[in-house]
């Protein structure tokens, strides 16, 4: 062997090395490789500077454990050439960058930067490469940083910065000994946790001189700002006080603020309360709609013009351009879901439009026989070209897209089988910068050119090369009640009768739109030699776990008859598919094991769990019993898995966190104790610090749930013995509210 090695080194038989390196399996990808895959931190992916020579992005530092899962992660500030050229660090040691935001002349770059010492606006000069703070403190907590909405923002002429700033953080008020609620509270305390109840202000950074002045005087529950295109003034939104925290029930109102004159903030358009409002592209008006009419209202005082008529009612989301156009996505009649807040399998179809202020016409782009969805809609800065990301419904392939005045219809930039986002354009619209993962390869950014070139822009993961993943293949199926649906399943690679592998099914709801992620988990699974079954589910209001027996158990039998596996099945979700999990294993007997996090079992103690929250999520959100409990007893009773704990066969190992907040931690405590009392193979993990992901924020916890989870199976889908592959029929037979 040793004689082979120093031949390979010396090249003298390089043929039979490279052979000898392809016969080789790929490595195992664990536990301990999930936790180094990089990624962008959101809001600060490859943003192109205005000339498109430059992009500014930011990393999420894997080597910061408090980074795990983490909402707001810190990142690792990065400006890389996008003709080629090495990326440059802008800020180094212990200090962090994020939400790159550059002037409009592209000669300076600010962003928020942190280090133990806190947070501050900082400016990187292009001509000398160096960095200065300037502004107010932002504090030390992450929580505490203008992210998303809140981001910087530049004004046109490049001299001033708008930025929100949180409040001081109120001191936490001890719990009274004795604390009574009434039937009239407007809120409750177990939705506290939910509420985001920060105060923030609004600041203008003059930054030549570091000059600071406040916006508005008084905090408010800020949700997000827009600059007027003439720098005079900002709209911004925010929670009433009054309504703050009520769940479902909290009350946006538009603000307007001068950044140059000293009238204080007062409620744009009065009391008026249109579908939506904007600036003008010259920032003079404020414009909105009301029963299918844009008007435009001079913010300096006068009446509303009528500008546009024929404009869709329920048409949202204005994207005002700079030569007088504005695109807004409009909502197709049709199927779709009853209430944006409940899960679904059935997702609406917006038309995109384009009104023209001037000539009032309106234009329909997207076409009717096409199916899409479509997201990141924005014009370029010269307000020539406006871009678009759509999804095809019917095969998931997305594309990026592009229209101009004269064109008629839009037209495609780039296609393909990848999970495409964040998009970025160039000043006059001829470069666009954009994120791409696939099923095997994790996100990166890249760009593409005038001339219809796409190029990478960078690598976060050289490392993952090594590894065999696997791309998803979609396979299609019926329910029990014969409705078409359709599922991914991964298969390690030389899977097949003569060499059988387990199966993972992984459950949520419609999981087929994954199918161009890159899926850390099902990796993992396929590279310790689990097939990984990601099923649709279409559920039923009133027959919830019903629902998933009917469509999960055919999924399962169309795999099984593909003759590749070794007959044994195994079931996981967390959350709802946690319960998922739990309903199944209570009802079919086809599961050689069970893998679930977090997952309610119990709908009853659930609705009174001291929630506003969720008593919606019980009765008409993601579980849909559709009712009280005096209404429809039965059905809180027939869908939860505790009632039929008697009925588990399945060896199931149940993973919480004490400090889940989503999913009360007794609701997994619960369903162990009922298995244990009745004698089942059970085991119950608890993570004392452990949130609803239970492995937020730590990397001993991350690495405990999934080698866990890899044990219990390899304990469970790897031995001999007879599986059951027929199911136990449901109670009251095979019903169906169709």
């Amino acid at each position: 062997m040793r004689r082979f090695v120093v031949l390979c080194l010396a090249a003298v038989l390089p043929a039979l090395c490279v052979a000898a390196a392809a016969a080789q399996p790929p490595p195992a990808f664990t536990p301990e490789e999930m936790l180094r895959v990089a990624g962008f931190v959101r809001g600060s992916e490859p943003l192109l500077s205005p000339s498109g020579d430059l992009a500014a992005y930011a990393v999420v530092d894997v080597s910061d454990e408090r980074n795990i899962r983490a909402s707001r992660p810190s990142g690792v500030l990065w400006v890389t050439p996008t003709r080629g050229g090495a990326a440059r660090r802008i800020i180094s040691g212990d200090a962090y960058g994020v939400q790159p935001v550059w002037s409009p002349d592209g000669a300076q770059l600010a962003f928020l930067q942190s280090d133990p010492a806190g947070s501050r606006l900082a400016i990187w000069e292009r001509s000398n490469q160096r960095v200065r703070l300037v502004g107010p403190s932002l504090g030390t907590d992450r929580a505490g940083l203008p992210l998303g909405p809140l981001a910087p923002r530049w004004s046109s002429d490049g001299k001033t910065i708008l930025l929100a700033v949180a409040d001081e953080a109120l001191a936490a008020s001890e719990t009274p000994r004795v604390r009574v609620l009434k039937n009239t509270d407007a809120i409750v305390p177990g939705d506290a946790f939910f509420t985001d109840t920060r105060r923030w202000r609004l600041v203008t950074v003059e930054v030549a001189t570091d000059r600071v002045r406040a916006v508005t005087s008084e905090a408010t529950a800020l949700r997000g700002f827009d600059l007027a295109p003439d720098g005079r003034h900002v709209l911004y939104r925010a929670i009433s006080p009054e309504s703050l925290g009520r769940f479902r029930r909290e009350q946006t109102e538009t603000w307007i603020a001068p950044l140059t004159a000293d009238w204080a903030p007062r409620r744009a358009l009065d009391t008026r309360k249109p579908a939506w409002i904007a600036f003008s592209p010259d920032g003079t008006r404020l414009l909105y709609a009301e029963d299918g009419v844009i008007y435009g209202q001079p913010i300096e005082g006068g009446s509303p013009a009528r500008l546009v008529d024929g404009v869709p009612a329920r048409a949202r989301g204005p994207v005002v351009g700079s030569a007088g156009r504005i695109a807004l996505l409009s909502p197709r009649a049709g199927p779709g879901a009853a209430d944006a807040g409940m899960y679904t399998i059935l997702r609406p179809t917006n038309d995109l439009l384009v009104v023209d202020l001037g000539s009032g016409a309106v234009s329909t782009l997207t076409v009717p026989d096409r199916d899409d969805a479509i997201a990141d809609v924005m014009w370029s800065a010269d307000g020539t070209t406006l871009i678009f990301r759509a999804t095809d419904q019917a095969t998931y392939r997305q594309s990026i897209r592009w229209w101009r005045p004269g064109m008629g219809a839009h037209e495609e930039l780039l296609a393909a089988d990848e999970s495409l986002g964040a998009l970025s354009l160039t000043r006059d619209g001829g470069m666009v910068a954009f994120t791409a993962a696939s099923a095997v390869r994790a996100e990166d950014g890249y760009l593409r050119t005038a001339d219809g070139v796409r190029h990478r822009l960078t690598e976060l993961n050289p490392g993952l090369a090594r590894f065999g993943f696997v791309a998803p293949e979609r396979i299609e199926y019926f329910s029990a009640d014969g409705e078409p649906l359709q599922g991914l399943l991964y298969k390690p690679a030389g899977a097949s009768s003569a060499a059988p592998v387990p199966v993972v099914t992984y459950v949520y709801e419609k999981l087929t739109p994954q199918v161009h992620q890159f899926n850390l988990e099902a990796q993992l699974h396929v590279s310790h030699g689990y097939a990984y079954l990601m099923p649709d589910v279409l559920v039923k209001p009133g027959y919830t776990g019903e629902s998933f027996v009917k469509s999960v158990v055919p999924a399962v039998n169309a795999v099984r008859a593909m003759g590749f596996t070794n007959g044994r099945f195994g079931i996981t979700g967390g959350s709802f598919g946690g319960y998922a999990g739990l309903f199944l294993i209570s009802h079919v007997d086809i599961f050689a094991a069970a893998v679930v996090r977090a997952p309610p079992s119990e709908f009853f103690s659930t609705w009174g769990d001291g929630r506003d929250r969720d008593i919606y999520t019980i009765e008409t959100g993601q579980a849909r019993t559709g009712g009280t409990p005096w209404e429809v007893p039965e059905r809180y009773i027939a869908n939860s898995p505790f009632f039929h704990a008697d009925r588990v066969k399945t060896p199931v190992l149940i993973l919480h966190g004490e400090k889940d907040f989503t999913v009360p931690f007794q609701q997994g405590e619960m369903m162990f104790y009922a298995l244990r009392a009745l004698g089942r193979t059970a085991e119950f993990v608890i993570y004392r610090e452990g949130d609803h992901s239970i492995v937020r924020g730590s990397r001993e916890d991350f690495l405990d749930y999934y080698t866990r989870t890899l044990d219990w199976w390899n304990r469970h889908l790897r031995v001999g013995g007879k599986v059951t592959t027929e199911s136990r029929s449901l109670p009251g037979g095979n019903r169906s509210n169709r």
